[in-house]
């Protein structure tokens, strides 16, 4: 029975044996093929990741010049070939498609689809008939300039030649000047304290760097859009030199603290670019013209003090004001103006530079960097030829409003807000607003003329805000003197306003009891990054 038993188990272990030759020379042939699939997978699969990554990158490279020009959109989605996808290539295609080509691929005229196909050759496929494997991918992008704010029309603050009265100048203080004045990015300054040796620092500043006016930084940035080629626009400032005197208060409101004489004040600097879909990036801009204007003696002085102020009052009401600029008087060698307000009119840039197409043309504006002080307040106006103008702060502005105490409500343009942000917040920036006595407030109005519901935040600690309800800030006893408020709007899914020059603008009220001169820096952006992939 034992010799029986171990004879099969011999027996056993030979079947086993021949059984295990077998499957090994099965996975000899099988394993390969296995691993030469894997192989393949593998590198198809790192194929479609880099697709994807051509596609992103075209679809970036040309949404930032939808939907303005849409050719040179077309032509930057090219860069795919950067990435290894030429549309020259057998079995590789780079396809873009926007808005205006269909408007299902997209949701706005602010993205643009990009489609990559590409023919990824295999290896060890071939084998069995598969020498390439197409693999197809795409990316959405979007691209939101920065808000237009301040102004829909073609001049940017008062012009009191023609009587425009928008309520507000255009603002920049000298570099050293406190950023509790009202300037919250140009004054380097904080904590009450003015001059170059001021400590601390605005932690917020923007430093100004001018080495050329093509690589000039600092200061703020304007944008002057025209539908089409401006070169018949004329491009002006008006009273762009800051003034000493310390009366000039009452007329353009420039200010000067702690001066002695005119050597003291801040020189001003405006550069206007060509057009750039990237306006905010003036680095790679054609530099169209620069205007340097050192500070100058007051340009309206009949008495001969040394001051702009009631003294000079030729109308006989009591006040200076713009009307006493255009009655004749002699000059008497203390420099006073000659030729009426027209004449502070300055021409920015020759016709013959003006001849760059439609777009947004960067407008920046800054002191240079000394250790002068003062509170610099100008307006802007492009005008003329068949080309419609917009000027308008890009993104964010300083501001100075001296407000007729007879009006008791003065209301402003605040931003543009297109229907294409439906569901997206609205956020809005004031530095130091409402600098004035009394009981006062400001309201958020949006497009249909209701006061909007928001939040806000500010960050002074005993006035630190509301939560959502109608967006009226009370703003009495200068309680956000030298304090950043910052309001929070929700736009609804269906938000809608109608598109034209003014259908779209939120406006900023003011109700004052009386007089105020207010310097205020306002910001508006909506949340998100303004290059993006949705898709």
């Amino acid at each position: 029975m034992n010799i029986h038993i171990r004879r099969r188990a011999t027996e056993v272990r030979k079947e086993e044996s021949g059984a295990t030759v077998v499957i090994v020379a099965l996975l000899m042939m099988v394993l390969p093929g296995m691993a030469a699939f894997a192989l393949d997978f593998g590198w198809l699969y790192w194929n479609v990741i880099k697709v994807q990554h051509g596609a992103d990158a075209a679809a970036l490279s040309g949404v930032i010049y939808e939907p303005n020009d849409r050719a040179q959109a077309y032509v930057q989605v090219q860069t795919a070939t950067e990435n290894g996808y030429n549309p020259a290539d057998a079995g590789t295609s780079v396809v873009p498609v926007d808005f205006i080509d269909d408007p299902a691929a997209v949701e706005n005229s602010h993205q643009l689809r990009v489609t990559v196909t590409d023919a990824v050759p295999t290896f060890f496929m071939k084998a069995f008939g598969i020498d390439t494997v197409s693999i197809t991918k795409h990316a959405v992008a979007e691209y939101i300039l920065p808000l237009p704010i301040g102004s829909p029309e073609h001049t940017f603050g008062n012009d009191p030649a023609t009587g425009y009265d928008p309520g507000f100048w255009g603002n920049i203080h000298g570099y050293y000047t406190d950023m509790k004045q009202g300037d919250r990015y140009s004054s380097q300054c904080s904590n009450g304290r003015n001059g170059s040796g001021c400590t601390p620092a605005n932690d917020v500043r923007r430093e100004t760097v001018y080495p050329n006016s093509q690589d000039a930084t600092g200061g703020y940035l304007y944008g002057i859009e025209f539908d089409t080629d401006p070169s018949s626009v004329t491009v002006e400032i008006f009273d762009g030199p800051m003034t000493s005197g310390g009366g000039d208060h009452f007329l353009t409101g420039d200010q000067v603290p702690g001066y002695s004489d005119e050597t003291t004040l801040p020189t001003t600097v405006f550069i206007l670019y060509g057009p750039d879909p990237t306006p905010l990036n003036t680095s790679d801009n054609e530099v169209l013209c620069t205007v340097t204007y050192p500070p100058r003696p007051p340009y309206f002085d009949p008495t001969g003090d040394g001051k702009s102020d009631d003294a000079d009052d030729l109308t006989g009401d009591g006040v200076l004001d713009w009307d006493d600029l255009d009655e004749p008087y002699v000059a008497d060698g203390s420099g006073g103006l000659l030729g009426g307000v027209a004449s502070l009119w300055d021409e920015m840039c020759p016709l013959a530079n003006m001849d760059r197409g439609a777009g947004v043309y960067p407008l920046r504006v800054f002191t240079v960097a000394d250790g002068n002080m003062g509170l610099n307040r100008w307006s802007l106006r492009a005008s003329g030829g068949p080309a419609t103008a917009s000027v308008y702060g890009l993104g964010d502005m300083a501001i100075y409003s001296n407000v007729d105490p007879s009006k008791g409500l003065t209301e402003f343009f605040l931003a543009d807000v297109i229907d294409l942000h439906a569901g997206k917040d609205l956020v809005i920036g004031l530095w130091d607003p409402g600098d004035a006595g009394g009981n006062h407030s400001i309201d958020i109005v949006n497009p249909a003329g209701n006061v909007a519901t928001c939040s806000w935040t500010s960050t002074n600690p005993s006035y630190p805000g509301a939560a959502s309800g109608a967006c009226n800030i009370p703003t009495s006893s200068y309680r956000f003197n030298g304090h950043q408020v910052e309001i929070r709007v929700e736009l609804p899914p269906d938000y809608a306003c109608e598109p034209g020059p003014l259908g779209c603008w939120w406006k900023i009220e003011y109700h004052y009891p009386g007089t105020t001169n207010d310097t205020t820096t306002w910001e508006a952006r909506i949340e998100g990054n303004p290059v993006k992939l949705v898709e």
